[in-house]
């Protein structure tokens, strides 16, 4: 008979199904935030348009919402540090209620928006620059093995992109849905879902196991390795070029450049953004065998620069339908190197430095904050100029593909199917 195992030490089929679980809960809540980022990507330039804000103040606010969710995001492996992961979760969800609330009670008051948009919890933009995608990420690493990684990450992806796309249908009619509000002026009822998102984030973060707190490791001295520490910067460095021309064709901004552009109905809008975000969904199907087949970096590369050239050919494209067609194009390719990033950025480091890892490259997107003013400014220029930030972002994100290729395809990713180079390559 075999000895019982100590106190304190769970089987192996009792951690088995408490990573399930913590996995469902994660699946769960990124389509939760994704529900909320789709509906509130469509609706959230245009409403801080009609709240009289000029063009190069929302683009500059939309710059805030990201760079204050970057900031929260670099916090987090200093939070962690001190305090547990379920409640780092907590908090984080709370902030973007809070923020949701503030937007939907007073969107006319530049004061509320900032503050809303300093807690780091407003996602609009499309690309999940927030501490709680941070968080996730580290979370989710850390509860399968090494061969399912990227598998793991592409059903985390395609379930925020499905919650996008039903966000983005609900948008158009929930924004003229009649709802009792607290005052005079614009109390958009999506503002609204997005804070009661948030609180329903709460107690589905507080039911994680606590597992996820042990599986935190607090650093003693620093957040990063030495090793560590190189490797990341030299990834964050790239994911900023990166970022910063995402930044400048962030999704809400998007909207509002195809209304000025084409001027087309809110539902056409909406109908776009939830077929481009089922798109890059589905395409996260297709980047888990190409992983296998070709490796990390060969798919994020070569699935990732040909999307740039048609957000390029966007630009010249004199219709609606046109433009359409090809931002849905896009999408097809161009989300595929999220899971494989995602899973290489956690495979190439330490499992200590992984919290620190996700947080880190996730705060150096911020430079999509540098983007969003720069669209607004292009915007507030008029005329040829409107569609110029399709063509700056796809010669900047192309640049990016090259050098990510130049920089990793030499570092293989420490998961299976990921070919090593040959020797003397390394």
């Amino acid at each position: 008979m075999s000895a019982p195992a100590g106190r304190g030490a769970p089987s192996p089929e009792a951690s088995d199904r408490r990573s399930t679980s913590d996995r469902s809960i994660l699946y769960a809540a990124r389509t939760l935030r994704g529900i909320g980022a789709g509906a509130l990507s469509i609706v959230f330039a245009l409403d801080l348009a009609r709240s009289g804000y000029p063009p190069l103040l929302i683009g500059l606010l939309l710059g805030g919402s990201l760079a204050g969710g970057a900031a929260a995001a670099f916090a987090l492996p200093h939070l962690e540090a001190h305090g547990s992961r379920r409640s780092i979760f907590a908090l984080n969800a709370a902030a973007l209620a809070i923020g949701g609330f503030l937007l939907w009670l007073a969107p006319g008051s530049l004061l509320a928006v900032v503050v809303a948009l300093a807690l780091g919890g407003i996602v609009a933009g499309g690309s999940d620059v927030s501490p709680l995608g941070a968080a996730e990420q580290a979370t989710l690493a850390g509860s399968v093995p090494p061969a399912r990684r990227t598998h793991a990450f592409a059903v985390y992806s395609l379930l925020g992109y499905a919650g996008a796309a039903l966000g983005s249908l609900l948008a158009a009619p929930l924004s003229v849905a009649p709802l009792a509000t607290p005052g005079p002026g614009l109390h958009d009822p999506v503002l609204l879902l997005y804070g009661l998102i948030g609180v329903g984030l709460i107690p589905l973060y507080r039911s994680l196991s606590r597992e996820v707190d042990r599986s935190a490791v607090r650093p003693t001295r620093a957040a990063l390795s030495p090793e560590g520490r190189t490797t990341v910067r030299a990834l964050a460095s790239l994911f900023a070029v990166d970022a910063f021309g995402g930044g400048l064709i962030a999704n809400s901004l998007v909207v509002y450049l195809f209304v000025l552009r084409f001027d087309p109905p809110l539902l056409e809008l909406s109908i776009l953004l939830a077929v481009s975000s089922l798109g890059a969904g589905l395409s996260l199907l297709l980047a888990v065998p190409l992983a296998r087949r070709f490796g990390l970096v060969r798919t994020m590369v070569f699935s990732h620069l040909p999307s740039n050239l048609i957000l390029i050919a966007i630009a010249f494209v004199p219709t609606f339908f046109g433009a359409a067609a090809l931002w849905v194009g896009r999408s097809l390719l161009s989300q595929m190197d999220v899971p494989t990033r995602q899973s290489y950025t956690q495979s190439v480091v330490a499992p200590t430095d992984r919290a620190a890892a996700a947080g880190y490259t996730t705060a150096a997107r911020s430079s999509q904050a540098l983007g969003s003013p720069v669209t607004g400014g292009l915007i507030a220029a008029g005329g040829p100029w409107i569609a110029a930030p399709f063509v700056v972002a796809g010669a900047i994100k192309s640049a990016y593909d090259l050098a990510l290729y130049a920089q990793c395809r030499r570092r293989p990713a420490l998961e299976v199917g990921e070919p090593a180079p040959p020797p003397g390559r390394r």
